[in-house]
Parts: structure tokens; sequence; C-alpha cells
């Protein structure tokens, strides 16, 4: 009886330890079979802050390249670089003599041509003064022409009746040779008249035609005095350009000449025709290009900082004055890329900042307190299958006989059908030593660090790494946890 209950013990004894070895192989088997990663605990953060980066250059508010209108040696220069202006302070001048000379030769035109314009004027008056002469003339001759016709008609009339009274021996025939002559030299009188009449509209025909012509030759001469007076105004206007003033108040930043060199009239984008650069300091902008994919998160107002590499460590403050509406194109050597121009004021610029380095500017577009954040390099994108809402639909999980199936897996038998799938954004946690993704709606992001607006709650422990793990990582894997190494 005794060697029965020892044989049942080493029976029972031999059987746990079969069991236990069997469910240590199980448990064994199913690590080796599970994916280690990193986690961390979420948390809110008290700021975060999203800044564009972008590159350009130092460049002051407004300046000038000064250029020559005209051509001629430089006598005279009156700065050096470096050196403070006002605006209207002499900066260099131009040999002027070729000049004077032009301007003296175009006022003595002027002069030549306004005395004949007077002259041609004078002219005119005394013109008009024959066609007034002529024209009383024509009347006084109408005038002796009407009452000499007149006269004639009377003469006529005596005439008649005489000559009626002499051929009825009335009258004496020297009466009727006296009525006679009366009738012709009534008549002479009107033919002379008409002659006087005929010459005196001839005269103020020529008159007039003098005077039309005094006018003209008036107008030409005016012409003559309006054209010689724009080519002195021209003169004068060049002489004026052998001066060179300031158009601003500034610092010469770059003097390109020297007395005794030759100057050449400037001409658009041409740098050796450039004889100094001015520059106002008093305000100094970055111009930097920001990328097509951030420039719409780039507004007038926002805060940035400006790092200029000659400066080393010294950080500038500034804010955006100015965003480009049109891309500046550039050709890379793989594609094209669109650019936007952006100009940052910077605020109390040091004295030792020079137009033209180099700078990188973090422009500050959004900040917001107190939220939730989960590092970028957790955030992941998976394909799932979606509702009629277009909202992810995760397969459920069902245990059979210890073995893990997923029930929307195809099973023999069963149909083709068409599954619609969507790219959805989030994260994975763990739950029941297995992978789980959870989808998150973000917001803004930061250097490392992206806003989390739905999706998760704070102290969830997400997996953080490693990349290589979060490229391939699925819904359903199972994984064993490894604390994530922070700093």
């Amino acid at each position: 009886m005794s060697m029965s209950r020892k044989k049942k013990t080493i029976l029972i004894v031999a059987l746990v330890v079969v069991l236990t070895a069997i469910i240590g192989f199980s448990v064994n088997a199913r690590r080796k079979d599970q994916i280690t990663v990193q986690m961390e605990k979420i948390d809110l953060r008290d700021k975060l802050i999203s800044k564009v980066s972008s590159t350009g250059e130092i460049k002051p508010k407004e300046y000038v390249e000064l250029q020559s209108e005209i051509a001629g040696v430089i006598t005279e220069v009156y700065v050096k670089e470096g050196d403070m202006v006002q605006k209207g302070d002499l900066l260099l001048r131009i040999d002027p003599v070729q000049t004077e000379t032009e301007a003296r030769a175009q006022k003595s035109a002027v002069e030549i041509s306004q005395g004949d314009a007077n002259n041609q004027q004078a002219q005119i008056s005394l013109q008009q003064a024959n066609v007034d002469r002529d024209r009383s003339s024509l009347h006084v001759a109408e005038t002796e022409l009407t009452r000499s016709e007149n006269s004639a008609e009377i003469a006529e009339a005596s005439f008649k009746r005489k000559q009626e009274l002499f051929e009825q021996n009335l009258i004496s025939r020297d009466l009727y040779d006296a009525a006679k002559n009366e009738l012709l030299t009534a008549r002479t009188l009107v033919t002379t008249s008409r002659a006087r009449v005929e010459q005196a509209k001839a005269q103020l025909a020529v008159t007039q035609v003098i005077l039309e012509q005094t006018r003209n030759s008036f107008k030409s001469a005016q012409s003559r005095v309006a054209q010689n007076m724009a080519f002195l105004a021209r003169s004068e206007d060049l002489l004026s350009k052998t001066v060179i003033r300031s158009p601003l108040t500034g610092v010469i930043t770059k003097l390109n000449v020297e007395k005794g060199e030759r100057a050449v009239p400037g001409t658009l984008n041409s740098p050796s025709a450039t004889l100094m650069e001015i520059a106002d300091l008093s305000v100094i902008e970055a111009e930097v290009e920001v990328d097509e994919t951030d420039i719409v998160n780039v507004k007038v107002g926002q805060e940035a900082e400006v790092k200029v590499d000659a400066l080393r460590d010294n950080v500038l403050k500034g804010k955006v004055t100015e965003v480009g509406n049109s891309a500046i194109q550039a050709l890379t050597s793989q594609t094209e890329a669109k650019d936007f121009k952006v100009v940052i004021t910077l605020e109390k610029p040091p004295l030792s900042l020079r137009p033209g380095l180099s700078c990188v500017a973090d422009i500050t577009t959004a900040t917001r307190q107190n939220v939730l954040v989960i590092p970028m390099q957790a955030l992941t994108i998976r394909e799932f299958e979606v509702d009629k809402d277009g909202k992810l639909v995760k397969p459920p999980v069902e245990k059979e006989k210890g073995k893990v199936v997923k029930a929307a897996e195809k099973k023999p038998g069963e149909t083709n059908k068409k599954v619609e799938k969507k790219e959805f954004q989030g994260v994975f946690i763990i739950k029941n030593e297995k992978a789980e993704f959870v989808e998150v709606k973000t917001g803004v992001s930061g250097d490392t660090d992206i806003e989390v607006l739905s999706g998760l709650k704070p102290g969830t422990e997400i997996v953080t790494g490693s990349f290589k793990t979060l490229r391939t990582l699925k819904d359903g894997d199972a994984v064993k946890k490894e604390v994530a190494k922070k700093g």
C-alpha cells in the first residue's frame, strides 16, 4: 500500500516537472518571437513652439547704387568707404568743361532764336497796320464808286430829258451837248472808281498774305526758341550731374572709384558703372527664402530669430514685415524648387552688422501652451480598412485553442470581396503584450515633438523606437518593452 502511494507521488512529481518544462519552453519560444520596442510616457508640455527655418542674407531697408549719368574724368572725391553722409552731401565731381561749353552754346542759340522771334512779332504788328490801312483804302474806294455810280445815274436821266427836248427843238444844241458831256464824264468816273476798288482789293489781299506769312514765321521762330530752350535745359541738367550728391542719409558701404578715374554712364545691371553704394543702416533686414511647403504658415508680424555666421553666437530678434506673393523660381540639378521671399526687420541691429552677410532665420509660426505632445519619431502611417463613413476599422481578434487568429483573415470558401482601405496616422501602444495602433490627430510641430489634438491622454506609454522597428511594426505584433533612453 505504501509502495503504491510512493509510485503515485513520483508520477505526480514527474508530471509537474514535464508540465513546467513545456510551459517554460512555450514562454521562451513566445519571447523569442516578441519584437523589442522602446517606450516613452507622454505628458503635457508647458510650451510648444513651431518654427520655420530659412536662409538668406542681411540687407539694409534702403540703399542705392550710385551710377554716373554722364561720361567724364572724376576731378574730386569727397568721401571714403565707411563715412557717414547726410542727404544732399557732396560726394564727388566730374570734369564739367565739356558740359559747360555745350550749355553756353545752347544759351547763345536761345538768345538768337528769341531775338528772331521778337523781330517777327514786331513785323506782325507792322503788317497788321498795313492790312488795316489797305482795308480802309478799299472802303474809301468803294464809297467813291457808289458816289460816282449815283452821279452817273443822275447824268443819264438828265441827258435823256434834254435829248427829248432837243429833238423837239425846245432847247439849244449847246445845252444838249453839255448834258451829253456830263454823262460821258460821269461814266468815266465810274470806270475809274471801279478800277480803284479792284486795285484796293488786290493790295489788301497782298498785305493779308504778307501778314499770314509773318505770323507763320513768328510761329517757326517760337518753335526754334522752344527747341533751343529744351537743348539748354538738357545741357544744364547734364552740367548739374557733374556734381553728385547723396540721395539719402546713410553710410558709404562701398567706394569703387578714385580721383582721376573716368566715370561712364550706368546701364541696368552694370556693376562696373557703379561709383559707390550708400546704405541706411538704421533699419536692417534679413531677406530669406522660405520653401513653398512652409510659406502658408508664415505671416506678417510673426517673431523671428536670426543668426549670422560672422557674429557667431549672437542671436538677433526681429519680426516678419513682408511675405512675397510670387514664387522665386530657381532651377536645381534635379527639379524645380520654388521658394518665397520673406523679409524680417531686425530689432536693434549691432553696429558690426553689414549688408551681404549670410544668415539663418527661425520664424515662430505658432505657439501652444500646456499641450500634449509626442515625439515626431513615434508618429507613423498605416493602412486599414474603413467603414462607409471613412473611419478606421480594425479586424477583431479571436482565440481558438490558444492560437490567435484575426477574424478578418480570409477563410476557405470565402469569396473575393473588394475592401476599401485608407491610410491613417497614429502611434503604437502595448496592450496585452501586443502592439496596438491608435489613430491620432495632430496640430503644430516643434523641433522634435508634435502636438496631439485627439487620440491619446497624458500618461499613456507609446512606442518611440527604434526607427527600424517602427517602419515594420504591425497592429497585433507581439512585443516586449524596453525603456527608451532619454537625452
